[in-house]
């Protein structure tokens, strides 16, 4: 293992209880939910791919598994956003009979501060699935007041609502085959 790993490993434990030291006041959220005509696992079967999210959320370059060889939890994964920027997030939750998949930031070009990301797959039914992605975040420098442009409480809900949106979107054509 070299040196960076293992920054980056003992980084991450600082951050997995993130959720608990986040200002509530500050706290912002997003839920985007849509309904896939597939069954639930042939959905898992993308969602449930920690290291493969690039292969159906089409704003990211790439993806790879940067820790650990599979998909399980305490895996993290590289992503690279269609601007070039990178991240790294950890999962923390993988429960595939409950077809449940949660992960934060570990590092890079955050786009948050203290964010929780949960992707859930859900029988609805009659052939159809239901995906509810959900993400809890601050944003940067929320004690900074007023915040800088673009930096808003606003403008991050904003971006996170357009990323799991077109994400949503990007999921169910790739599982319809359209």
């Amino acid at each position: 293992m070299n040196r960076r790993d293992m920054l980056t490993m003992l980084g991450t434990a600082a951050l997995i209880p993130c959720s608990a030291w986040a200002d509530p006041a500050h706290e912002l959220t997003t839920t985007q939910t849509i309904r896939i005509k597939g069954s639930p696992e042939a959905v898992w079967a993308y969602v449930g791919d920690f290291g493969g999210i690039a292969k159906w959320l089409t704003v990211m370059r790439s993806s790879k598994l940067v820790l650990k060889q599979r998909n399980e939890v305490g895996a993290i994964r590289e992503l690279v956003r269609g601007n070039g920027t990178r991240v790294r997030e950890k999962c923390v939750e993988l429960d595939p009979q409950a077809m449940r998949i949660s992960y934060v930031y570990v590092d890079g070009a955050v786009m948050a501060s203290d964010y929780l990301s949960t992707v859930d797959v859900n029988d609805a039914g009659n052939g159809e699935t239901e995906v509810v992605w959900t993400g809890r975040f601050t944003r940067l420098n929320y004690w900074q007041d007023p915040a800088p442009e673009g930096q808003d409480d606003a403008s991050v809900k904003a971006f996170f609502d357009r990323v799991y949106k077109l994400g949503l979107e990007s999921l169910k054509s790739k599982v319809e085959g359209s």
